[in-house]
């Protein structure tokens, strides 16, 4: 019985770690936290199959945030860009790329990035969040969004980029 117990026991704690086995032999997605994957980016994971992006790293002076992220072979959308993502491995980024997958950029979410003049915007619409350029001077940063981008939405993300402390140029 003693055996039993702890054979349940290491199955359930060895399963906690990314993805776990459905019954029918298939991964299913998983919450996880600070999960290093192939490109030296490290996200959370989400049961919806969403990741939220930690860390970002860059290469030479471009960081590009990947749109999916596999995990112990379940693939989750990124669509949030979290606190200093860029702080560790992307400071002397110049450029950042963002995903159409993003929804979202959390507060202090571009801080550390000293060296950054563009973002490139692929998606249509997200949301920066308040104070997501704290510690940055934006003044001499060019967000350029997708040409597709409606009227609309092109305003309300002016708005929302002003509102997070953006002071730099917006260009279509």
């Amino acid at each position: 019985v003693l055996a039993l117990a702890a054979a349940v026991a290491v199955g359930s704690v060895t399963g906690v770690s990314a993805a776990v086995k459905s019954p029918t032999s298939s991964l299913v997605p998983v919450n996880a936290k600070n999960v290093a994957v192939s490109n030296g980016n490290t996200v959370d994971t989400k049961a919806n199959g969403t990741a939220e992006v930690g860390v970002v790293s860059a290469k030479k002076s471009t960081a590009t945030i990947p749109s999916k992220v596999t995990v112990k072979g379940v693939t989750y959308t990124v669509t949030v860009i979290k606190a200093k993502a860029f702080a560790k491995k992307a400071k002397k980024a110049k450029k950042i790329v963002i995903p159409a997958t993003i929804k979202k950029v959390n507060k202090k979410g571009f801080t550390g990035t000293k060296k950054l003049k563009t973002i490139i915007v692929k998606g249509k619409s997200f949301t920066v969040k308040k104070g997501a350029f704290k510690k940055v001077n934006s003044k001499k940063i060019t967000v350029k969004v997708n040409k597709k981008m409606s009227a609309k939405e092109f305003k309300k993300l002016k708005k929302n980029l002003k509102k997070a402390g953006f002071k730099g140029k917006i260009k279509k």
